[in-house]
């Protein structure tokens, strides 16, 4: 980053991927963020100041005063040159992402309402993505969402679709995907990534509660894979409607695919 830029830097999803980023940020960590003029927005912080701007269906969400200049008592976030935003259901709810006819149907909107609160800000959007058959293993070991039997016809959707949908629901932000297969090899580079500094500025602590802490939901939805069967058919389906995406993600213009 150049020391004259302002910007947004957002992890917008997907839900159940890279979960708990900020809270792996140790006080080591905060205090080097704001010697650089950075602040990390935590998801109490979010929930009180931010989500209802973000979330909002009227023209009330894309008041650039809703979020900016002020967090209640705080320093005002334009003092920051660098805002960071890690909220990993940020697009819809779990049921949004994986039962709906399109996968997070208010992504447009949502993405466009950061577009307008952070107007003055360049913006970095970052989406943390994982094969279609482990989000709906964490989907089908939750029984508040067992709504359906799961066979061979259940639709399976394209991350490739969504990415493009955020893309032009937002032009100008530079977009980057998060390719998740191995969450622990990905996860430095991400984590310091949204938060805009170079990998080895990660001290011991916050390796340590990267590994321990970040991902849990993935992690435990790859173990479930092994107790929670999904339909031979469908499986197969997913697993080359994953690559599929990888492969039309990584030629898009104006967005960049991130592997291990």
């Amino acid at each position: 980053m150049t020391s004259n830029q302002r910007t947004a830097s957002v992890h917008l999803g997907a839900n159940r991927v890279a979960t708990s980023v900020t809270d792996c940020v140790s006080d080591h960590l905060r205090k080097l963020l704001t010697s650089v003029s950075t602040k990390a927005i935590s998801r109490k912080e979010y929930v009180e100041h931010l989500r209802a701007a973000i979330v909002a269906t009227d023209n009330l969400g894309l008041l650039q005063n809703a979020i900016e200049p002020v967090l209640k008592g705080k320093k005002a976030l334009d003092k920051f040159q660098h805002i960071v935003i890690s909220e990993h259901a940020l697009l819809g709810p779990l049921e949004d992402m994986l039962t709906k006819k399109t996968m997070f149907p208010k992504a447009k909107r949502r993405v466009q309402n950061i577009g307008h609160a952070f107007s003055d800000r360049d913006i970095k959007i970052h989406l943390a993505i994982a094969p279609q058959a482990e989000c709906f293993t964490s989907l089908l070991a939750d029984e508040d969402f067992l709504t359906a039997p799961i066979t061979g016809a259940t639709p399976v959707h394209s991350w490739a679709n969504l990415v493009t949908r955020i893309r032009d629901a937002c032009p100008r932000a530079e977009v980057t995907v998060w390719n998740f297969e191995k969450p622990d090899e990905i996860m430095p580079s991400f984590f310091s990534s949204l938060l805009g500094i170079e990998n080895d500025l990660l001290d011991r602590r916050t390796r340590h509660d990267i590994s321990s802490k970040a991902c849990e939901h993935l992690k435990n939805a790859k173990l479930l894979t092994e107790i929670v069967q999904i339909d031979d058919e469908l499986q197969t389906r997913m697993d080359v409607q994953y690559e599929l995406d990888l492969s039309a993600i990584g030629s898009m213009p104006n967005v960049s695919l991130a592997r291990s």
